[in-house]
């Protein structure tokens, strides 16, 4: 090979090995470069932050930014309103058809328990003539009469109140008063009995007073009768009392008239059925032969405007 041809080889692989390491410095010299403008980046943020949050000297700038600013925002509202309602309206519509099925599923169900119930009805109907049972008196058995309550209780002893029906209307002493519910037989929870009447006015005393007394028993445990009275110390609370301690009753349980009749401390006239209260607490004590159980009534004893009074049938 010439010898020239041979320098000029040599001269060209020196210059390419060269050409490697004069590209590196040049990007680590970039790389750098970034950073530092990133940091400063961040350092103006944190600048601008800091003084956004302890001075108003950038409130004039924010303003203007948000002046300039408006006119694209309220363009980019109109072009994405009619995509969110759409949805919204999409996303509503599939709520209302989950909501419809579970309302179809639910009166279906309901269907069938008021089928259900309507045959016992029937059934314990027809057994009743079929065994000529006479049991204890019913809400049909009485007549309703609509009064108005003239004067609530004045004081925390007095739990009586004055109504505007009397002896024309067929009242008598010891009619049962209910609240009025607007339904069609119009009975509602209990309220308490009438201890005077004349001829177009009688006073009920409340069932919160303490002379009163009725029979009751459980709704979902019929085993279950005592003697709902006035809780000490508080007009609001009723007691169901002589409940043996190996009845079973529990919290939200609702209390009802138990229609007995008979003597002693159990003697009910009230029909049965009547709405009380539920049950607020239960407990056992050793000391007692009977279970501690508190009742909320269902009326506001404090605020009556109306009352139904339930006329007993005459005797023949």
């Amino acid at each position: 090979m010439p010898r020239n041809r041979t320098v000029r080889l040599a001269v060209l692989g020196s210059s390419v090995q060269r050409a490697a390491p004069s590209g590196y410095p040049s990007s680590r010299s970039s790389a750098v470069k970034r950073r530092i403008v990133v940091g400063l980046l961040v350092l103006a943020s944190l600048v601008l932050i800091t003084v956004s949050f302890r001075s108003s000297a950038l409130d004039g700038l924010q303003g203007t930014g948000a002046t300039v600013l408006r006119p694209f925002e309220i363009a980019a509202d109109r072009v994405t309103r009619p995509f969110a309602d759409t949805i919204g309206w999409f996303r509503g519509l599939a709520d209302a058809k989950s909501e419809n099925r579970k309302l179809r599923a639910q009166v279906a169900e309901l269907q069938s328990q008021l089928i259900l119930d309507e045959g016992a009805i029937q059934e314990n109907v027809q057994l009743r003539k079929a065994l000529d049972y006479h049991g204890p008196p019913s809400v049909a058995e009485f007549t309703p009469v609509n009064a108005a309550v003239l004067a609530n209780p004045q004081n925390a002893i007095d739990q009586s109140v004055t109504i505007s029906a009397g002896t024309s209307q067929g009242i008598v002493v010891g009619s049962v008063v209910v609240e009025p519910t607007g339904g069609s037989d119009g009975v509602g929870a209990l309220v308490g009995t009438v201890d005077r009447a004349v001829s177009n006015v009688a006073r009920v005393t409340l069932l919160t007073d303490a002379e009163s007394a009725v029979t009751a028993t459980d709704l979902t445990n019929t085993g279950v009768v005592g003697a709902i009275r006035r809780g000490s110390g508080s007009s609001d609370v009723l007691i169901l009392d002589r409940v043996p301690k190996q009845a079973v009753v529990r919290r939200d349980d609702t209390i009802i008239t138990a229609g007995t009749l008979g003597e002693g401390p159990l003697r009910s006239k009230f029909p049965r059925g009547i709405p009380i209260g539920t049950v607020s607490s239960q407990s056992l004590s050793d000391a007692s032969l009977f279970q501690n159980i508190q009742v909320k009534p269902l009326v506001d004893f404090s605020s009556l405007r109306s009352v139904v009074v339930l006329v007993p049938p005459k005797q023949p």
